[in-house]
């Protein structure tokens, strides 16, 4: 992780010279270095490293910031010779939902809200904030993911399972081509991502990995453990998403989507080295999933 100075970021943003920055950890976080600022009133500053990330952040904040609940923007710093980009955003009360904090209210909330995001539709698949033409064809931006994910690990998983994932990935390639027509997807829809106050949702943060996708993609979260078996209310979950539009058919993609999510985890830890020390609970988890993956079932 980088060495952020924060002065520079409050003279960047003119905030008072006695403003106190917290830094905010967890380890399922990989992509941005987070503060609480202190400045008066609290808000939260979100430095990126990437700055396809900060774009992404700022895009999708302000696209969702009248249908959904999404933290406001107050500044945003862009990259320079001396900082990475940022932004200072609203600080919304609460904590991050857990697996067993979630409510019967709260999943109805949820389910419903992921269900907003996928209704706006897209032109193609891809990214929607970088002048690059989208895709009609679901199997190419998600090949180019895949084959990141695979390059990132090769040198660290063995050479028979890099061959093992490419061999189902091309015997699967007919299972992308039955997704849902192109939407905006979250891509990282988790507990972690999501922020509960007196049992209601007060937002959903992380915008970093969204894009133009398949809304099935969104549920691999749901199915790869990180959300538990929902403290008992998936099925509520799923009927507040049913409340805006209809679940797609995604159990047949899913392990597909699984092993790709594990190989990007993996390959991103490994190439940040951080899979044995700050991430390594998410790299067990993943690496657990693929040592056991059958790759025969296809």
């Amino acid at each position: 992780m980088p060495v952020i100075n924060t002065q520079k970021y409050q003279e960047l943003l003119s905030l008072n010279e006695d403003s106190l920055f917290i830094r905010i950890d967890h380890d399922e976080e990989m992509v941005a270095t987070v503060y609480k600022v202190l400045n008066g009133r609290p808000c939260i500053l979100k430095i990126c490293e990437s700055p396809f990330d900060y774009a992404n952040e700022v895009y999708f904040l302000g696209y969702f910031s009248k249908q959904i609940l999404v933290p406001k923007i107050i500044s945003t710093v862009p990259l320079g010779a001396e900082n990475f980009a940022a932004v200072l955003m609203e600080y919304l009360p609460g904590d991050l939902l857990t697996p067993h904090t979630i409510t019967k209210e709260i999943a109805f909330e949820i389910g419903k809200s992921l269900a907003i995001i996928h209704e706006n539709k897209t032109n193609g698949f891809g990214y929607l904030n970088r002048n690059l033409e989208l895709s009609p064809d679901p199997i190419l931006h998600f090949k180019a993911k895949f084959e990141e994910g695979i390059d990132e690990c090769k040198g660290h998983l063995p050479k028979d399972t890099i061959l093992k994932s490419l061999n189902y990935f091309n015997d699967s390639l007919n299972l992308l081509e039955q997704v849902d027509d192109p939407c905006i997807i979250h891509r990282d829809f988790r507990p972690g991502n999501i922020i509960i106050h007196q049992n209601t949702l007060s937002g959903i943060i992380d915008w970093s990995s969204a894009r133009s996708g398949f809304a099935e993609d969104d549920f691999c979260s749901i199915e790869h453990g990180e959300w538990g078996n929902f403290n008992g209310y998936k099925n509520v979950f799923l009927y507040g998403y049913r409340s805006v539009r209809t679940v797609p058919s995604y159990n047949a993609v899913i392990p597909l989507l699984r092993l790709n999510r594990s190989l990007a985890v993996i390959g991103f830890t490994v190439k940040r080295n951080t899979w044995s020390n700050i991430h390594a609970r998410v790299y067990k988890f993943n690496r657990k999933y693929i040592d056991m993956f059958d790759f025969e079932k296809s």
